[in-house]
């Protein structure tokens, strides 16, 4: 690819202009259609024109203000925002460019000059490395103050852009070279801006600028819309922050409404429990009622049984003695029935009956013989019927017979049966009509019929076979190319993690040897030897990160030496502090009045004198007139060295040891005085001292002045006294066997004057020590102070410690790319082995299919097949129908002969039937005539005879009767007696066995109410103490007592049922409940009861007592989260977004104001006048309007408890609003949505007409529309520019095809309004040039290409305000390599 170059070229770079930054160049770098070209401005403006196509917003896109934003986002790089417009395609031409990477770079420079002539250049720009099928795989920015060109070449010698280490090498200690765009755009504001925070709205607003629907299509909303995307957004972090809270109160509310289900879960369960405790009370005290009714029942029952079983024996002996009287009776009846029995007549009356009984039984079988011979010639004339109707059903079933038969020889040609059907089924039918042959002609249709089904299915399977591998194959053909594809991607993606580890690697050794430069307190041994180290250790990543671990040893040996002079200053802080305490209560005692008194020996204990008589000798005693000051110090210090200075002086004139043990003197003899001791005069002490006793002190005042005069008579003063006790002037001493010496500067403790005179002197003394230590404080507190600062700096440097979760991320991607790709490797040769598996089943699978379908005479195919199996299936439907048939036509043959031959019996039985007919009535005619003629002789005898008889017979009867009732009543008594007996015993046992039962039902009872149930079912029932055993009475009380409590409880068998599965189910759903929130349900059958209890917070309690518990739990979990809701309100929605809204709200109102002060300072040329508003949008949050004005133009300090609770509830509803309008989103998007402060305002534009404020967007001309949305849009960027904190700030904005659609005078007032506001434009045009009076300068590039040619013919041109002129196109700088051609000269590209 190449850039299209011809006419005149300049080597000369541009020179900047005094005052302010401006730009002077921009170029690119084997970016698009460019192998290498500059662009240079004119007074700082610059137009890219040229047809469509040529690619003039594509230098623009990498331009401005790509190159002051360094974001790669296509929405903010491109002038239309198209997010498919990759920034690679730049770079690699969508695949046309010739290699697999490049490398470009776009950069731009700034240049200024001061007065005196100073010149001053800043450089910035972006490389960029793009790989086809990676796209950017890494990208780089740089701020310096060199030049593009001889003193900084971005192509090495081989005219190839510089990797990001050379250009770092080539930039040197005259910029940086930067990887993060933050840091990029933090730099860039730094060197040209100065606008801090700022900077991100200022290049958000240029974006704005720069789109080309601004300014085709005038349109308010779009104006308003790219101010309010020019305003800074609410802080990511605050919004992060707030997220997490609110994170954390719904993980709070997640919690609380677990224990909501767990109470909800409880309460179910409860009522299904409450339920089944009713049902079971009521069950269990059916018991004992039922029981006491049975008990109750039996004993009524045996009372009964005692009373029948009296009247049944009472009864049993009345039924005796009727009995006896009727035995007598019947006597007398049998009697009287035999003489009758044994008269003549008797003999009589047997004959006629015996004739009367035969002629009777002769006329009844007459008869009968009547009837036999009718029955069977019905039955003969029914057998002839059936014979005729048989003759007609054989021939019919012959001919179905028939038609079956030749149906399934059809259908065994339609099956390819046929050959076997004949030899099977036909021939043997043929053969013989037995029923063997009939069943071996049925199996062999059978038979033939699975075969061939066993056949066609088997066929069917090997061509699925068949089908499935070459099914198979295509899949494992097209396995192994995809195969092939990922073993080609991995590839590729190992190559690339591989470069990501290098160039990781490298960026962090480069970091490092950066961040070991800049070190100050962690001292790193040879960062040389360590960063070579560090390289080795890159390779492998084996063991810890050398320089990692030598910089935490470093900063640990630098902490523990901060921390150890830190404490060692602490100490000696903390003894200086004591010392200061110490001379601080020193000099408070010497103030208050208080004079020193000798040291106290460490042998004396001081509270022994608290109420001893006398006093020391130092109190008592003082210097007499005269004495010189070194006497006194050198008597006071033998008095104090020797310790008889605090000697004490008893009243009885003893002088004991400063241990107030040994007497140093003993008491005077009686009746001497001084003038009586053993010294010589003038060598004893009173004559250097004298006593002074004070009366007001009640110890001294025991003394008297004669004593203390005594005790100073026998010290002597000097050696030449002659004593053992002794002091003198210069100092030495002498007590007993005790000699010594010491000298003190002066008197301090002998005589009142002495003791104050010292006491001041001491003040004075301990008031300088004090200044001194507090000046020794105040230099360890800044020694602490500036020690804990180094700590500090110690941590940070520590803590700016390059990562290598980098490197070890791009070694762990490269580990794992190169785990894929031998993966993919294994995966293609597995595919590639089962292809030719695959291929190989194919063929076999095809073969077998062809093979075994000859053998079976069927053809391979699907189709062929369908109608073979069709074909079975009507012969084994015809075989079904034949069966049938043939055995139809073989009953009705069989049927005709049976009915042939029941019709011969039947004839041949009518015959016989008549003969014997007629014999019968022959004999019966003469029966009858015998038994008449008796009859006609004997008859009236034989009448009186039987009368006679039957009165016998009826009386015998009557007696009987009569007879059998008493019987009956005796057996009934006896009987009743019996059971009686037996029903009085067995009551008895059963009231035994009934009580036994109640004391058991009354136990279960007592025992179902230990287990709460009771309770729980019936809490308005008074029940007895289950611990003590319970009387039938009150037991049976409670029972009916519960009854009538639970009156409207069913507690049938399938109530049980459901109950006791309702607590299942209910325990599985509270166990299932609980175990979700951690605790713990457990279920006992105790007694045929169902005790459920539960573990909640660690405790076992019943589910009755888990609502309460619950219900406490939630209550102060509900404080809780209201406490924390209200913490969130006040500390982080009201304390810090609303006071960051307020902050906002006010700098946008601010920058308002001065994009006003713009437009009032710049008016146009056409005298419109112009001003911006920034006001609640329509569709503003309720409220808003009141909050805006009322608080949030005021500072969050001045906020009282009620303003901060309206802003509380105001953020809360536009979050509560927001989580319902999108549910599915996160926090953070959520909270950005919500509180988005641009959402709820709107820009608008008005002008000044007719003497008031109107709509811009009112009637008007196309130009004065362009210019009424330009205008603002020039305002405010001129309003950031202002404020800079860089005096020296450009003022640049950008615009994509400028102005298009509008006339030139409107064109030209609009660029003139560019100057009016000194910004410095780049723009681009189709058609515009630009060349107005109105411009005072202007570069202007004319961009042609023709298609076919990846390559852009530049022209270029320059507008002086007057003139247009053509002029030399820049020459870039290309680096010569040694010994090439010095000859620039390049083909034209659009000659011919």
């Amino acid at each position: 690819m190449r850039d299209a170059r011809n006419g005149p070229v300049t080597h000369e770079l541009p020179r900047p202009e005094p005052g302010r930054w401006r730009p002077l160049r921009i170029g690119l770098i084997d970016l698009f259609y460019y192998d290498i070209e500059e662009f240079h401005f004119h007074r700082g403006n610059l137009l890219l024109r040229g047809n469509n196509g040529t690619g003039k917003s594509k230098v623009l896109a990498l331009t401005m203000p790509f190159l002051l934003d360094g974001e790669m986002r296509p929405q903010r790089v491109e002038p239309d925002g198209d997010r498919t417009k990759r920034m690679e395609w730049n770079l690699l031409l969508g695949g046309r460019y010739e290699h697999a990477e490049r490398i470009g770079y776009t950069w731009m420079e700034f240049g200024r000059c001061d007065a005196d002539g100073t010149e001053h250049f800043t450089t910035i720009g972006c490389g960029l490395k793009a790989a086809a099928g990676r796209g950017i795989v890494r990208h780089w920015f740089f701020v310096t103050s060199q030049r593009v060109g001889p003193e900084l070449s971005l192509l090495t010698p081989a005219r190839t852009a510089l990797t990001r280490e050379r250009l770092k090498e080539a930039i040197g200690e005259r910029g940086l070279v930067y990887d993060q765009a933050t840091d990029y755009r933090r730099a860039v504001d730094e060197a040209l801006f100065g606008l801090g925070s700022r900077y991100d709205t200022l290049v958000s607003l240029l974006i704005q600028l720069r789109a080309p629907q601004l300014t085709k299509r005038p349109d308010e909303k779009l104006l308003s819309q790219a101010l309010t995307d020019a305003l800074p957004p609410l802080d990511e972090n605050l919004i992060t922050q707030v997220a997490d809270a609110f994170r954390g109160l719904d993980d709070e509310r997640v919690a609380l409404e677990g224990l909501h289900e767990v109470q909800a879960a409880a309460a179910d369960f409860l009522t299904v429990y409450a339920r089944y405790a009713r049902t079971a009370a009521k069950r269990k005290a059916a018991a004992p009622r039922s029981t006491h009714n049975r008990y109750e029942e039996r004993s009524a029952a045996l009372t009964v049984a005692q009373r029948e079983l009296t009247q049944a024996e009472a009864d049993l002996t009345e039924a005796t003695r009727t009995l006896v009287e009727l035995a007598t009776r019947r006597t007398q009846l049998e009697a009287r029935h035999r003489a009758l029995q044994e008269s003549p007549e008797a003999r009589e009356r047997d004959e006629l009956g015996r004739a009367k009984e035969r002629a009777d039984e002769l006329a009844a079988i007459a008869r009968r013989w009547a009837e036999e011979l009718g029955r069977a010639q019905a039955a003969a004339a029914r057998w002839q019927e059936t014979v005729t109707e048989r003759r007609q059903a054989v021939e019919a079933r012959r001919r179905e017979a028939q038609a079956a038969i030749d149906a399934a020889a059809a259908a065994a040609v339609g099956a390819r049966v046929e050959s076997r059907h004949r030899t099977g089924v036909v021939d043997v039918l043929a053969r013989e009509a037995t029923a063997a042959a009939y069943q071996r002609a049925r199996q062999a249709g059978e038979e033939t019929v699975r075969w061939r089904r066993q056949t066609i299915d088997r066929l069917e399977s090997l061509i699925a076979t068949a089908e499935a591998a070459a099914e198979t194959l295509s899949h494992a053909r097209t396995d192994e190319d995809r195969r092939r594809g990922e073993v080609a991607e991995s590839t590729e993606r190992a190559a690339a993690a591989g470069h990501a580890v290098r160039a990781a690697g490298e960026a962090l050794v480069a970091a490092m040897h950066a961040y070991l430069s800049g070190l100050t307190l962690v001292r790193v041994d040879d960062p040389a030897t360590l960063l070579s180290a560090l390289e080795a250790w890159l390779v492998s990543l084996e063991g810890d990160n050398p320089a990692a671990a030598a910089v935490h040893r470093a900063a640990d040996a630098a902490t523990r030496e901060l921390s150890a002079r830190q404490t060692d200053a602490r100490r000696e802080r903390e003894a200086v502090r004591a010392e200061i305490a110490r001379l601080e209560e020193g000099i408070a005692a010497l103030r208050a009045g208080g004079h020193p008194t000798p040291p106290t020996p460490h042998t004396r204990d001081d509270a022994a004198r608290a109420h001893r008589p006398g006093a020391p000798l130092w109190r008592v005693t003082d210097f007499a007139p005269g004495v010189s000051d070194a006497d006194r110090a050198g008597i006071e210090a033998a008095l104090e060295a020797s310790g008889l200075l605090d000697a004490w002086i008893c009243p009885d004139g003893v002088l004991l040891g400063p241990d107030d043990e040994d007497v140093v003197i003993g008491p005077a003899p009686a009746g001497s005085g001084p003038d009586a001791a053993r010294v010589p005069p003038g060598r004893r002490l009173d004559a250097l001292l004298v006593p002074a006793v004070n009366p007001d002190d009640p110890a001294a005042a025991t003394l008297t002045a004669s004593t203390v005069a005594g005790i100073l008579a026998r010290i002597g003063v000097g050696p030449q006294s002659a004593v053992d006790t002794w002091v003198a002037v210069d100092g030495s001493f002498r007590v007993g066997a005790l000699e010594g010496r010491w000298h003190k500067p002066e008197a301090v403790y002998v005589g009142e004057a002495t003791r104050e005179a010292a006491r001041q002197a001491r003040i004075a003394a301990l008031t300088q020590e004090r200044d001194h230590q507090e000046r020794v404080l105040a230099d360890c507190e800044a020694r602490i102070t500036a020690l804990e600062a180094d700590l500090v700096a110690v941590g940070q440097e520590r803590g700016a410690l390059p990562s290598d979760a980098a490197v070890r991320d791009a070694h762990t991607a490269a580990r794992l790319a190169r785990q894929e790709l031998r993966r993919a490797e294994q995966a293609l040769a597995e595919a590639v082995a089962a292809v030719d598996r695959a291929r190989a089943a194919a063929d076999k699978a095809r073969a077998d299919a062809t093979e075994f379908a000859g053998d079976v005479g069927l053809m391979p195919d699907r189709a062929a097949i369908a109608e073979v199996r069709d074909g079975v299936h009507e012969y084994a439907v015809a075989l079904v129908k034949l069966w049938p048939a043939l055995a139809q036509r073989d009953g009705a043959e069989a049927d005709l002969v049976t009915a042939e031959d029941e019709l011969r019996r039947a004839l041949d039985q009518v015959e016989r039937t008549a003969t014997d007919h007629d014999t019968a009535q022959e004999r019966a005619v003469a029966a009858q005539e015998r038994y008449e003629t008796l009859e006609a002789t004997v008859g009236v005898a034989v009448r009186e005879l039987q009368r006679r008889l039957d009165e016998v017979q009826r009386a015998l009867a009557d007696l009987d009767r009569t007879q059998d009732q008493i019987q009956a009543a005796e057996r009934d008594a006896r009987s009743r007696r019996d059971k009686a007996e037996v029903r009085r015993e067995m009551l008895a046992a059963e009231l035994r066995s009934i009580d036994e039962e109640r004391r058991a039902t009354i136990e279960a009872l007592r025992s179902f109410a230990a287990t709460g149930l009771l309770a729980l079912a019936c809490p308005e029932v008074e029940v007895p103490d289950p611990g003590v055993e319970w009387a039938p009475t009150p037991a049976i009380t409670l029972a009916r007592a519960i009854d009538k409590s639970l009156s409207d409880a069913d507690d049938s068998e399938r109530r049980w049922e459901l109950d006791q599965q309702a607590v299942n189910n209910g325990y599985k759903a509270l166990a299932d409940g609980l175990a979700r929130h951690g605790h713990r349900a457990s279920l006992t059958v105790r007694d045929d009861a169902i005790l459920v209890e539960v573990t909640f917070q660690g405790r076992t309690q019943r589910v009755a007592d888990l609502s309460t518990a619950l219900a406490h739990e939630i209550a102060e979990r509900e404080r809780i989260l209201s406490a924390r809701h209200r913490e969130i309100l006040e500390n982080q929605l009201v304390s810090e977004v609303a006071a960051s809204l307020q902050e906002l709200v006010s700098a946008a109102e601010a920058q308002v104001s001065e994009m006003n002060r713009e437009l009032e300072a710049r008016p146009t040329s056409t005298g419109m006048r112009l001003r911006m508003l920034w006001r609640v949008a329509a569709d503003a949050p309720p409220g808003l309007a009141a909050l805006r004005d009322r608080l949030l133009r005021q500072s969050a300090d001045v906020w009282n408890d009620e303003d901060r609770g309206r802003l509380g509830e105001f953020l809360e509803a536009q979050i509560k609003a927001e989580r319902l309008r999108d549910s599915s989103a996160t926090w953070v998007e959520q909270l950005t949505n919500a509180l988005d402060y641009r959402s709820w305002h709107e820009f608008v534009i008005q002008r000044y007409q007719d003497g008031q404020w109107r709509s811009a967007t009112g009637p008007a001309s196309g130009g004065e529309r362009v210019l009424a949305a330009s205008v603002p849009l020039f305002a405010a960027a001129s309003s950031y520019y202002s404020s800079a904190g860089n005096p020296h700030a450009p003022r640049l904005i950008a615009l994509d095809e400028a102005f298009a659609g509008v006339d030139d005078d409107a064109r030209a007032k609009c660029l003139g309004l560019l100057a009016t506001f000194d910004l410095d434009v780049m723009m681009t045009s189709e058609r515009e040039w630009g060349c107005y009076p109105q411009v005072p300068g202007l570069a202007i590039a004319q961009l042609s290409r023709r298609d076919g040619i990846d390559a852009v013919l530049v022209t270029s041109w320059r507008w002086d305000g007057n003139v247009r002129v053509p002029v030399p196109r820049p020459e870039p700088y290309v680096p010569s390599p040694v010994g090439a051609s010095t000859s620039s000269d390049q083909p034209d590209l659009f000659s011919g």
